[in-house]
């Protein structure tokens, strides 16, 4: 087959007489191919500039030039005009004032692609002037005979309410909009759906979005399946929004959408998923198969490129919360693979611990082995959320209260004696776990006493504990764990701390002097005395500094001790339950209606997001000669290196020749709401070919 291709392309380029565009595309170059007498040339010259375009170069200055080329029968070379002119209409609006009596014969065509490209691309001008004359292209499209420019001009609604609100209310498009909606083409329907959503968004008292589609649903649903996934998202999303009347509607919504749950488009499962859940509430009840297909759609999502993986993963995590059941018996899917990348390797790991059964022993010591492999990787973030995991799994399960539980509890923690003595480079997290397993442990004492203290001895013996920690937290459990578990030479274990003082974290600063407070009898008065004095006077943190005045004022008074010992008695230590992350339920909600959105992958809802304001830069209160003179200047101020290239012109008789060019291109009047260009002829065909302007003008 691509033999053939070559073939075919051989002798296509083999039989051709137009000149062909380099491949380095000068400007001078392309203006040439623009005028050029070969069709062909014109249309690789266009294709050239299309292709810069994209680039990012700046080619307005072509502009006269490639709209000399917007009238023509071959509609390849008319969509990639319209192309540029549509891109120039988002950057350079001024500009698009030259072709606006094409777009309005074009919108009267009798090709519906032609009709279609000229009222989107009228639509994107952002000049207030030019606006007033889509009346009547826009309404003669959003009631044409094909389906496909219907639904391209209930789009350009949307974009007409964006640049002119005032405008759209004034010309009634917005009745005509909402019309759409009981169309007999989906598509159509989809789109008018789409464009109020985005008017909605734009002004919320403009139109009932809310009631529009409650009046809609079984037109939805009837539509649902005809759609393309770009539809069907769209419609789903307002399925899931509406508030249904009773169960039955509910019933009936989610009966229409589970098959979607095998849509191969993974945006479309999730937006599906996400429609069925939030409607399982009004049922009266829920049949197990519901939540089978469910669970079945989601693992579904785990085969799909990695990038969706983690998306999909993040939903996951918001539907746990609300669903923990939904996927228990679908542990083994999300088990890591040595090819994934990490951060999908992080949120496998989440969910895992999210699944396991408590009740059920055999699987957690299934995942506890399979966390002990993983913590044996390379990688240093992956091994450390690993461990992490483990010390989580372990309290998961012991919060059972089952005998077999607490053993499981008692067996983590001799693993994490014999992982402390082997992976010294994972000091830092391996002391934030035990430290979280014996706060769990405070009340019950599960625990051996033979693990805490052979622990006890290996941390003990740790050398320069100034730089073994990398972070705050695994410093100040450090401090915690030797002040409640080794009180023998706490000062020699505590002083390398003590010399770095003040480059430690406000929290190792708060831990060191809650730790040497409470242990003040097995420590010297001077090392107490030193400690409140660093804690007093060489403290930024106001927290710090206070409560250091308090534990000195506590102490100098005749019944300190006895105050101390109240205060840190550790019966009161508040017992750690769980050190897995959960929503508030206010969040969870939020989240559970925006799944399958940006928010759902930062966890975060969208009123809490900080967004942009839609700022639309409108051309207004401009009259056709401004006009003139904005597009004439952003033309010629692009055209520098341009006439360096010309070597056969001077700057001067190149820029006089565009501005006379200019000129009549804007031989512009409006007259009855149209816009009118002066007609021009020519009987000599050589000076035709020297006048851009008039063959332009010829040309429409």
């Amino acid at each position: 087959m691509g033999v053939d291709k070559k073939i075919k392309k051989f002798l296509r380029d083999a039989i051709r007489v137009a000149p062909k565009i380099s491949n380095k595309g000068e400007l001078f170059e392309l203006r040439n191919g623009l005028v050029s007498q070969y069709p062909q040339t014109r249309k690789d010259a266009i294709r050239k500039i299309i292709q810069q375009m994209t680039s990012g170069k700046d080619v307005s200055s072509l502009f006269p030039d490639v709209l000399k080329n917007i009238a023509t029968q071959d509609i390849e070379q008319k969509k990639l005009v319209y192309l540029y002119v549509a891109n120039y209409a988002e950057t350079h609006p001024e500009l698009c004032i030259l072709v606006v009596n094409t777009f309005v014969s074009d919108a009267a065509d009798p090709n519906p692609l032609i009709r279609s490209m000229a009222i989107r691309t009228m639509s994107m001008i952002r000049v207030d002037k030019i606006l007033e004359y889509i009346e009547i292209p826009l309404r003669k499209t959003l009631v044409d005979d094909n389906p496909y420019v219907r639904r391209t001009a209930v789009l350009c609604v949307a974009k007409l309410f964006q640049l002119n609100p005032d405008l759209c209310r004034e010309l009634g498009v917005l009745n005509d909009l909402q019309d759409a909606l009981s169309d007999d083409n989906p598509m159509v329907v989809a789109n008018a759906l789409a464009a109020l959503h985005e008017i909605n968004e734009l002004d919320p008292g403009s139109i009932d979005i809310k009631k529009l589609v409650s009046q809609n649903v079984k037109r939805f649903l009837n539509v649902l399946n005809e759609c393309t996934e770009w539809a069907r998202i769209t419609i789903l999303e307002s399925l899931s929004e509406h508030k249904p009347i009773d169960p039955m509607e509910s019933q009936e919504i989610i009966d229409r959408v589970v098959p979607h749950l095998q849509h191969v488009n993974p945006s479309v499962v999730l937006i599906s998923v996400k429609c069925i859940l939030i409607h399982l509430p009004n049922l009266n009840t829920v049949h197990d198969s519901i939540y089978n297909k469910l669970s079945t759609a989601l693992v579904s999502l785990m085969s799909t490129p990695v990038e969706i993986q983690y998306v999909a993963l993040r939903n996951i995590r918001i539907i746990l919360d609300a669903f923990p059941n939904l996927l228990r018996k679908e542990l083994r899917i999300f088990y890591v693979k040595f090819n994934d990348p990490l951060y999908v390797k992080i949120e496998k790991l989440d969910i895992l611990l999210r699944l396991v059964p408590v009740d059920n022993l055999k699987h957690c010591q299934m995942l506890f082995n399979e966390l002990k492999e993983y913590a044996k990787d390379f990688d240093h973030e992956f091994v450390t959320k690993a461990i992490q995991s483990i010390s989580q799994l372990a309290i998961k399960v012991s919060n059972g209260g089952e005998d077999t539980n607490n053993k499981f509890l008692n067996m983590v923690m001799e693993e994490f004696v014999s992982i402390v003595q082997e992976r010294e480079e994972f000091r830092d997290i391996l002391m934030r776990c035990v430290c979280d397993m014996l706060r769990y442990d405070s009340d019950n004492n599960l625990i051996k006493e033979t693990s805490k203290n052979e622990l006890g001895a290996i941390i003990s013996s740790w050398q320069d504990i100034d730089t073994i920690f990398t972070s705050d937290l695994g410093s100040c459990n450090y401090i915690w764990f030797i002040t409640n578990y080794t009180n023998e030479n706490l000062e020699t274990k505590l002083e390398p701390l003590v010399e770095v003082f003040d480059e430690l974290g406000s929290l190792t600063q708060m831990s060191l002097l809650m730790g040497v407070v409470k242990c003040h009898n097995a420590v010297s008065s001077a090392f107490l005395q030193k400690i409140l004095e660093l804690c007093t006077t060489d403290v930024h943190d106001l927290d710090v500094r206070d409560m250091a005045m308090m534990y000195w004022r506590c102490l100098s008074i005749d019944n300190g001790d006895q105050i101390i010992n109240q205060l840190f008695d550790k019966h009161e230590i508040p017992k750690l339950h769980s050190t897995l992350d959960h929503f508030s339920k206010e969040t969870l909600q939020s989240l559970l209606q925006e799944l399958s959105t940006l928010s759902s992958v930062y966890f975060k809802p969208i009123s809490q997001m900080q967004r942009r304001p839609n700022e639309v830069h409108i051309i207004k209160d401009k009259d056709i000669d401004e006009l003139k003179g904005m597009a004439t200047n952003e033309i010629l101020k692009n055209m520098n290196d341009d006439v360096l290239l010309d070597m056969g012109d001077s700057s001067a008789t190149r820029s006089t020749g565009v501005l006379d060019e200019l000129n009549d291109l804007f031989d512009i009047t409006g007259d009855m709401g149209k816009v009118n260009i002066s007609q021009k002829t020519n009987n000599n065909n050589n000076n035709t070919s020297n006048s851009h302007a008039t063959d332009l003008l010829d040309l429409m």
